[in-house]
């Protein structure tokens, strides 16, 4: 393309389906999440068939399931967070700590265990990986795709790879970018599909529930862009190609958000 990578680059995350199972490959912090139906005395599965109206007034038959669905991360998020990829970092020569650090407002520390992919960190301060006394390249991640002069600092795109057998207790999944998950969880975005008719609204309440929360937070947005799979297709949906159609032409918004603007 023509354009310097060293300074600029992407995470990236796939997903492989083959034989009744998946494989993730991730480099950085872009995530997958599982929605696994937890079955315990506590939570029965029960079968229940709801009546459903969807944009364009074609009304179809569900079958929801009770019970808890589990969000399961089948990704690790490769960040300065993480004790071993701290430390892979620091031994090739980066320095890492927060924009407040290196500007002196904060003594050093490194006190950031703790904070796993369910915890939200609303401080807007990341730790993040810098050449040695240098300012750049700052990135909160540890492992991209480009990013060239991070690469002396241990920044890699090495992927970490899982394959695991899909199951019939396995009901969603979720593929989305880091900005999703700044101030979601994973079980959020599985408590948003559990609670969605099908793929397309789960995408689009996640989406905008992640831009809600970062302008209440901040005066920006990072990349929101998410991937919703229901892996068990009900036969009441036989019509979901028209449905979906449907909710991308039409002009409603069938969760009644209200347009969402930058604070000044």
């Amino acid at each position: 393309l023509g354009r310097s990578t060293n300074l600029s680059g992407t995470t990236a995350v796939t997903v492989s389906f083959h034989a009744g199972r998946i494989t993730i490959c991730n480099v950085g912090d872009s995530r997958v999440v599982l929605g696994h139906r937890v079955t315990t005395d506590a939570y029965p599965i029960k079968e229940e068939n709801l009546e459903l109206s969807t944009v364009g007034g074609t009304t179809q038959k569900r079958t929801r399931r009770e019970g808890y669905v589990a969000g399961i991360p089948l990704t690790k998020d490769q960040t300065p967070y993480r004790f071993s990829e701290r430390e892979r970092v620091k031994k090739a020569g980066a320095v890492v700590m927060t924009v407040d650090q290196m500007e002196g407002k904060e003594t050093m520390h490194e006190q950031w265990a703790g904070l796993d992919d369910n915890v939200i960190d609303t401080s807007g301060d990341p730790p993040r990986v810098f050449q040695k006394g240098k300012e750049y390249p700052g990135c909160a991640f540890t492992r991209s795709l480009g990013d060239k002069i991070g690469e002396s600092c241990g920044i890699i795109p090495d992927p970490e790879m899982v394959t695991i057998d899909i199951s019939k207790k396995d009901e969603y999944l979720v593929i989305a970018s880091d900005g999703v998950f700044e101030f979601l969880s994973n079980q959020n975005v599985i408590d948003i599909c559990s609670n969605a008719s099908n793929p397309l609204e789960a995408c689009r309440v996640i989406v905008q529930s992640s831009y809600k929360q970062w302008l209440q937070y901040e005066n920006r947005t990072d990349d929101i862009t998410a991937i919703v799979i229901f892996l068990h297709c009900e036969k009441g949906w036989k019509n979901s190609a028209k449905i979906t159609a449907e909710m991308l032409l039409s002009k409603e918004d069938i969760h009644d958000f209200k347009p969402l603007h930058k604070r000044d």
